[in-house]
């Protein structure tokens, strides 16, 4: 490697406890992609065919006066409690939400403890069950043995008067119906499909059954004639389990090693991947008396859904007798995290955001804050923000960017959304390099990936290379090290006699060096200038602008004037002035020949307006008038001309959107074409 030298409104958050880590800095936690081993124990066998639930409930709904049976409108008319305004300290900044009202918001004599959450802007099918009303759904357990598991359905579409329904779970049996019970650790819906992790599996509901019951009565189940749930006006059968297929009593333990299944804790739908999944965390680590160190993995799994939203399921034999068959989900993609403790789980364009207690956590302490921590796999972790007291599951709602959060400390109950993390990038100065450093016929691009923080070694400021690939590019490698130290980088084709390209590189004292390409990397540096540079704001390869047949770089000042540097061999010769204010512009990057007159064009996107503007190259070494080929660009975070990697003779552009997704876009004749996902490295599509 190459050195480089119910009133969602705002609290302010409250002050946090002492923290061994700032919010927004790198932990020294990871999330890494794993394979999905055949063998391990990590598949959910559905369970229907062998405890009939589905059946029992169907007697009770069909009997001589079977329990009226309504869907999720009829559920959330009449509402019977309402919320109050966001009344507890949250540590989150810009938090918007709601508190339940003061009977199941109280310090002792609780009957609940709140635990899982989801809701309609998960997916678009469920804001259409509900008429497109925003509905907040909480998962909660019993605190006595034998008590109900409850969903709580929120309506919030008018902040200003939240009102909410408790809802009963029950097991269907074959005289009746009896309360569900045990540790509900999330809750997920997906289209008429509500599931309830409970730790060795997922128990499955179909919002398009509520049993009208009667809330009197001493005890679940049919007595009289009558369908009774002391309490509740409503209540979910149980449908269907999909439970772990090596599950026994007692394997599921909090800090069962492989291979006892990983045991559900958290759960959330994800769309953006290439099918719908349950993406769902294990509670690994963070044993009593120790502090949050990052050194006990869990594992995060990711189950696709078919398309009636059930888990997608492939006959298998069960290994104690070949000859019979059973249907089994198996995960399409695992992960290893070392974010210990986890509660909650979200899953965006392959950024993961984890609900989880915060470095300055000691297990057995009370009221202490959570944390929200995010990362994609294998790219630095960054503690995102401080959460309530012991904070629980997360719900993404895409739609609206709104990461919802509820915590489970008794008279300090909240649930309230902030926005999805901005991310940091894994890389910085994103360049093309007119030409491959591989030998392929398609151009090359590098960029740095920058260290974690000023402690933490994660991306150790490393120059990466991507090969360039047909609509994209191929997976990277790194060719340099220490390359934090350079503030500006740009590939500008080839400087010197070989065929391969050069790049330029402006260091923290304001030197210029050229690094010459070599073999699948680049050479030792030579300097071009000791001095002077600390002036220039960002540069650009532009290619060949003069009609010297050498590359030419532009330099922006920092007092907004652009300068073209004439290319010359092993270095750069005089430069002129080729514009004014272009500190206006925030990202600056020279795309190749798009107007098909043989001179090498400029993008540029404004500050102001946020368009993409064509500057096209003329005769004499400069920019002819600008045009302007659309709105819309502040999403895009940076971007650099690749050349033609499509393949169509015109070049491309490279292009990282707001939320880590990459896209190249094709070169069109006068401007671009339509953009296509591509993968820098970080899984973000």
């Amino acid at each position: 490697m190459l050195a480089a030298g119910l009133l969602l409104v705002g609290l302010l958050p409250q002050q946090a406890a002492a923290a061994t880590v700032p919010n927004g800095e790198v932990v020294a936690a990871t999330i890494v992609s794993r394979p999905v081993d055949g063998t391990w124990s990590a598949r959910l066998t559905e369970a229907d065919g062998t405890t009939h639930y589905a059946r029992d409930a169907a007697a009770v709904e069909n009997g001589t006066s079977g329990v009226p049976k309504v869907g999720i409108g009829a559920a959330l008319t009449g509402l019977n409690r309402t919320g109050r305004p966001l009344c507890h300290a949250t540590d989150a900044a810009g938090a918007q939400g709601f508190c339940w009202d003061t009977a199941d918001d109280v310090a002792t004599g609780y009957s609940h403890v709140a635990q899982g959450l989801t809701g309609s802007g998960e997916a678009p099918e469920n804001a259409a069950l509900v008429g497109g009303r925003r509905i907040v759904v909480a998962g909660w357990y019993p605190k006595t043995a034998g008590g109900a598991i409850r969903v709580t359905f929120a309506d919030v579409t008018d902040p200003a008067q939240v009102k909410y329904r408790h809802v009963a779970l029950v097991k269907p049996t074959a005289t009746g119906y009896t309360a569900l019970t045990g540790h509900a650790h999330s809750v997920t819906w997906y289209k008429n499909r509500l599931y309830v992790s409970t730790g060795a599996g997922m128990a499955l509901f179909d919002l398009a059954r509520f049993w009208d019951t009667d809330p009197g009565g001493t005890a679940f189940g049919v007595s009289n004639g009558r369908y009774y749930t002391p309490g509740y006006e409503y209540a979910l059968p149980l449908l269907d389990e999909f439970r772990y297929a090596e599950y026994t009593a007692g394997s599921c333990g909090t800090y069962a090693a492989e291979p006892a299944p990983p045991c559900f804790t958290g759960a959330s739908l994800d769309l953006s991947g290439p099918e719908p999944a349950l993406v769902t965390s294990e509670l690994y680590g963070v044993q009593a008396n120790q502090q949050q160190q990052f050194l006990d993995p869990g594992v995060i799994l990711r189950w696709p859904l078919d398309a009636t939203g059930l888990p997608r399921t492939a006959k298998e034999t069960t290994g104690q007798n070949p000859t019979v068959e059973v249907e089994r989900a198996r995960p399409s993609a695992a992960y290893t995290s070392t974010v210990s403790g986890a509660q909650g789980i979200a899953m965006n364009r392959g950024r993961f955001v984890v609900s989880a207690p915060c470095p300055e956590f000691v297990e057995g302490k009370a009221n202490i804050p959570s944390c929200l921590y995010h990362a994609w796999p294998g790219e630095p972790v960054r503690l995102w923000t401080r959460t309530g007291i012991n904070n629980e599951n997360v719900s993404y709602w895409p739609a609206t960017d709104e990461l919802w959060t509820i915590n489970e400390a008794p008279g300090n109950l909240t649930v309230f959304h902030i926005r999805w993390p901005r991310p940091e990038l894994p890389v910085r100065s994103l360049t093309g390099l007119g030409g491959s450093l591989t030998g392929s016929a398609l151009p090359d691009v590098i960029a740095i990936r920058p260290k974690a923080s000023a402690s933490a070694g994660r991306g150790n400021g490393n120059l990466v290379l991507y090969p360039g690939a047909a609509g994209g590019v191929s997976a990277r490698s790194s060719i340099g090290t220490s390359w934090d130290s350079m503030r500006l980088v740009a590939g500008v084709g080839n400087l010197d006699t070989d065929p391969r390209p050069d790049v330029l590189a402006v260091d923290d004292g304001g030197a210029l060096w050229l690094y010459p390409g070599v073999a699948d990397g680049l050479g030792g540096r030579t300097p071009v200038s000791a001095t002077g540079w600390g002036v220039v704001t960002r540069m650009t390869g532009v290619g060949d602008m003069t009609g010297d047949a050498k590359p030419d770089l532009m330099a922006i000042w920092d007092n907004g004037d652009a300068y073209l540097y004439e290319g010359r061999a092993g270095g750069l010769g005089a430069s002129h002035k080729i514009g004014t204010s272009w500190n206006t512009m925030r990202l600056v990057t020279g795309a190749g020949d798009l107007t098909g007159d043989g001179r090498p064009d400029v993008l540029a996107v404004d500050d102001a307006e946020e368009k993409l503007w064509l500057y096209p190259g003329n005769t004499s070494g400069g920019l002819g008038a600008r045009k302007e080929l659309s709105t819309g660009w502040g999403i895009v975070r940076t971007m650099a001309g690749v050349g033609d990697l499509t393949g169509d003779g015109l070049p491309d552009v490279l292009a990282v959107w707001e939320d880590g997704t990459a896209r190249l876009y094709p070169g069109r004749l006068g401007g671009l074409g339509a953009a296509a996902p591509v993968d820098l490295g970080w899984g973000a599509r």
